[in-house]
């Protein structure tokens, strides 16, 4: 998405009154206004998207953002297969991932809104070990982000794999499980941070984009 388009949906989604964002994002643990369900929310902030995205004076331009980024620079990645079967490590998160990691790596308080300045809350200032949602700074046993998806099937090569990938072009027509502009999968791809109407605990993560966990797996992987 481009970032005039950021720029429209974002400002559509401040106009909207809040009955309209029901069901959205307002509904969701990401809403840490003071009207979030969460047990983690503000004492007195009332705007739902201000501790994600401004309007004005954006710390990253797409989708205007405004939280303040983590500082970490080298995350615990897992190793991605490529040509001949060689494993190596994942690339260090980017893109929309980085955004997710600037409150889900734990390092960065929760209502830390970038050059806004800061947003009391209460619960929690930042998340922790334990809680919901935290990640933490070792990725290595999570699916890889901020790949970019080879033409070919890299893992072909390891007889032993018994799931593919299917061709790019397939991934990035199949519509609601979508990778970045520069064709990386990221957070993104499988999360939809604004919406959470799938979510099944104990079966269908958070924020996920399609009803069931193999839709998601199946829109990019195919079984041997």
């Amino acid at each position: 998405m481009t970032g005039r388009c950021w720029t429209a949906a974002l400002l559509a989604l401040l106009a909207a009154p809040l009955g309209a964002q029901q069901g959205g994002v307002s509904a969701t643990p990401h809403n840490l206004s003071a009207s979030g369900p969460g047990e983690i929310k503000s004492t007195e902030e009332t705007q739902v998207c201000k501790f994600c995205h401004v309007p004005h004076d954006a710390t990253e331009n797409t989708p205007l953002w405004g939280h303040a980024l983590s500082k970490v620079a080298s995350y615990s990645v897992p190793d991605v297969v490529r040509g001949q079967g060689r494993r190596q490590p994942a690339p260090q998160p980017d893109g929309a991932s980085r955004l997710c990691l600037s409150c889900h790596d734990g390092t960065v308080a929760l209502g830390d809104v970038g050059r806004a300045g800061a947003i009391r809350m209460s619960g929690a200032q930042r998340l922790e070990r334990g809680r919901k949602g935290y990640l933490g700074t070792d990725l290595s046993g999570s699916h890889p982000v901020s790949i970019e998806l080879p033409e070919g099937d890299a893992s072909r090569a390891d007889a032993g794999r018994d799931m593919g990938l299917r061709p790019v072009h397939e991934i990035r027509n199949e519509g609601l499980v979508k990778l970045d502009a520069q064709g990386k999968m990221q957070c993104t791809t499988c999360h939809d941070p604004h919406a959470d109407r799938y979510h099944d605990p104990g079966r269908v993560p958070r924020f996920w984009v399609r009803p069931t966990v193999g839709e998601v797996c199946l829109a990019c992987h195919e079984l041997r």
